[in-house]
């Protein structure tokens, strides 16, 4: 499927919508007005390997120095979004 138009929208379920094999055009007439993205299950074993490849990527980074030099770009989310920093955020959220 090229697009899908407006009116499709209100057909279309979500079966047909996850079925989708890539982000989808909506059109209204001619004009491009939004992206149909289907949102597809994670496969939480290749998750995991996904994100201990990250982790060895940024053991022994300096976080600071990065941020500082991402900055050039635009701004820069401050946020330790570690595994040991996101699991003390939730331990201290559950206190």
């Amino acid at each position: 499927m090229a697009h899908l138009s407006i009116r499709d929208l209100q057909k279309i379920s979500g079966e047909a919508i996850c079925a989708l094999p890539d982000p989808t055009p909506v059109k209204s007439g001619k004009r491009t007005v939004g992206l149909l993205i289907p949102l597809k299950a994670t496969d939480p074993r290749r998750l995991a390997v996904v994100l201990r490849r990250a982790g060895r990527l940024a053991s022994g980074r300096d976080v600071t120095a990065d941020n500082a030099a991402l900055t050039e770009f635009d701004e820069v989310d401050p946020v330790d979004w570690s595994v040991a920093a996101v699991k003390a955020l939730m331990r201290k959220r559950k206190a």
